[in-house]
């Protein structure tokens, strides 16, 4: 018998082992009543069943098996969801499709990919017509969480295969993600931190993690050692200190996802710029990473101390923790996890990290302090640019002007935006549209964060110039002049879905994804109705322009160069991008 036959074999076996459990678990309480099948068949219908229950639990923040088996929908007519719950007190809604590998040698490939995320676009639009009874059972809490702000949507396709993702689906993923949450919130977003709608993918191996931390309730950690620790008794029980990576790393080998449990955002990717940076400083400067990164923020409800800890001295403690969930950090010790067998014995002993254990048995507070970890403003590479010259230039220039604020600061009423108030990301948008330059208006379309990545960057220099930046009144003016032909786009996109001829259906399509070419394009015909003192005025109402017809004239363009094209893509290219621009500008 070759190697690769007993690990097919062996596989197998635990395969089976954890079916079996999950039907322990989920089996009684899963509805069956909508099945015909019978004997190996019927009980596949069911493990896929209770592999949907259990990604509500996962996901979830549901304890209870019951709950959980009672949020499956699957089912011939299930619309493409297998499982549906909303937990309205960590304010989630989670999307369930299942796929069970019998011999766990598989995927998701990109089928499974592209039904399930059609499934969810239709939720999150709020169309839920097509999907069937028990689904609908839900309807109500489903319309509440669709039309908060406050939930995040977790769209969960789970399987019981051992290979991970092929790099195509991985990207279709993260683009319908990126697409997804930019179109709900009507902006670009830096980074998965931001996002309100999520793609999650936990295969095998994360099943059987779970599942073994959740058959006890909890993950208890012993001998916990921490370095100058502290102690907190009001109004919460709290301990912090100072803790090894190589025990974070142990945490990580021994549990992986399972101490992330009630983590809202889970861990990113490791494209991620953040999950970058964590393991760069940890290769490269391990003595610095207590002073560079935010640290852990773990739960617990039960604490432990050793008789050691009686004395005055704080520099060692030892501790225990029952029932232990890390709520922020999860990049931390999942990049740590990545890394560490690659370092020097020297450098792990190098790598210190801030962690601090909050008593949270209180269901409540539990909620509230892993809700406010995990909405708290990050510092990004935007935020640097506030205390650059060039900036602080262009915020005194529209000061003098009178009339308008430049805010280079993020606030709390970050998108209400005043007529005469402009921030940085519009002064972004306007100058790069205004520009007409392919690569920036590509790249703001793609990755808009690129332009903060380094404020010495190139992508930076092209649009305000340390050395010569755009004056206060030539940024108004294109703040202004944009914001007039965005709302020509958005006047445009509801003209053509009124459209008769059956060739331009995609029209609003192209308007959504070409925003920014669209608006370059506009910006350079659109002329001001009146200026005073230097500020023009646009008055929609004057401009004599054929916008739907443009519209038309660039659909034609990419069908005759690029038929095939997908839309989504297209306008991320810099090459096409520049021969929209060339001939609709010229």
């Amino acid at each position: 018998m070759s190697r690769d036959d007993i690990n097919s074999d062996t596989r197998a076996v635990g395969l089976a082992r954890l079916a079996n459990s999950l039907e322990e678990t989920y089996g009684s309480f899963i509805n069956m009543d909508n099945t015909n099948s019978k004997g190996e068949a019927r009980r596949e219908v069911l493990v896929t069943r209770c592999i949907a229950a259990h990604a509500v639990r996962m996901f979830g923040d549901e304890i209870d098996p019951e709950i959980a088996a009672k949020a499956v929908c699957d089912g011939s007519d299930d619309g493409g969801i297998d499982a549906v719950y909303v937990n309205q007190s960590s304010k989630k809604l989670i999307l369930v499709q299942s796929k069970y590998i019998k011999d766990g040698n598989g995927s998701v490939n990109i089928k499974d990919f592209g039904r399930f995320k059609d499934a969810c676009a239709k939720v999150i639009a709020n169309d839920l017509n097509t999907f069937n009874a028990r689904f609908l059972e839900h309807k109500e809490s489903i319309t509440t969480a669709i039309t908060s702000s406050s939930y995040k949507c977790i769209c969960v396709l789970i399987y019981s295969g051992t290979k991970e993702l092929s790099q195509e689906v991985k990207e279709e993923i993260d683009f319908w993600e990126k697409s997804q949450n930019k179109a709900l919130l009507f902006r670009d977003l830096e980074s998965r931190d931001e996002y309100t709608i999520f793609f999650e993918t936990p295969n095998v191996s994360d099943i059987s993690t779970s599942l073994s931390s959740q058959s006890t309730g909890s993950i208890d950690i012993n001998n916990v050692i921490l370095e100058s620790y502290g102690e907190i008794s009001e109004p919460y029980g709290a301990i912090y200190g100072t803790i090894s990576a190589r025990v974070v790393y142990d945490w990580w080998r021994k549990y992986k996802y399972a101490l992330f449990e009630k983590n809202i955002r889970s861990v990113l990717g490791d494209s991620s710029s953040v999950n970058a940076g964590i393991v760069s400083t940890i290769e490269k400067n391990p003595e610095n990473f207590w002073y560079y990164n935010n640290g852990i923020t773990a739960t617990y409800e039960e604490v432990e101390e050793s008789i050691s800890n009686a004395g005055s001295s704080r520099k060692i403690g030892i501790f225990g923790f029952k029932k232990l969930n890390i709520i922020n950090g999860a990049q931390t010790v999942s990049s740590i996890g990545s890394v560490f067998e690659n370092i020097t014995d020297e450098n792990k002993d190098k790598v210190r990290v801030m962690i601090r254990f909050i008593n949270a048995k209180d269901p409540n507070f539990l909620g509230e302090v892993t809700k406010y970890n995990n909405t708290q403003n990050r510092v990004t590479g935007r935020d640097f640019t506030t205390q650059r010259a060039e900036q602080q230039k262009i915020q005194k220039e529209i000061s003098f002007v009178g009339g308008y604020t430049y805010k280079l600061l993020r606030q709390e009423d970050e998108g209400i935006t005043e007529s005469n108030t402009i921030d940085i990301d519009d002064a972004l948008n306007a100058l790069v549209c205004i520009s007409k330059k392919s690569q920036l208006i590509a790249v703001l379309k793609s990755n808009r964060g690129r332009f903060f990545d380094s404020v010495e960057s190139s992508l930076y220099d092209q649009v305000f110039n340390p050395k010569n930046p755009p004056s206060g009144i030539y940024v108004i003016n294109a703040v202004n002049l944009y914001r007039v032909c965005f709302e020509i786009l958005k006047d445009t996109i509801s003209k053509s879905t009124t459209i008769q001829e059956e060739d331009y259906g995609k029209i609003p399509s192209l308007l959504t994804h070409g925003n920014y070419v669209f608006i370059s394009i506009l910006m350079d015909k659109v002329k001001p109705t009146a200026s005073t003192n230097g500020i023009n005025t646009y008055d929609m109402n004057k401009i004599n322009l054929d916008t739907v017809k443009l519209a038309k004239d660039i659909f034609d363009f990419i069908q005759i160069n690029y038929p095939n094209s997908y839309l989504a893509r297209f306008f991320q290219n810099r090459e096409k991008v520049d021969q929209i621009i060339t001939y609709f500008t010229v």
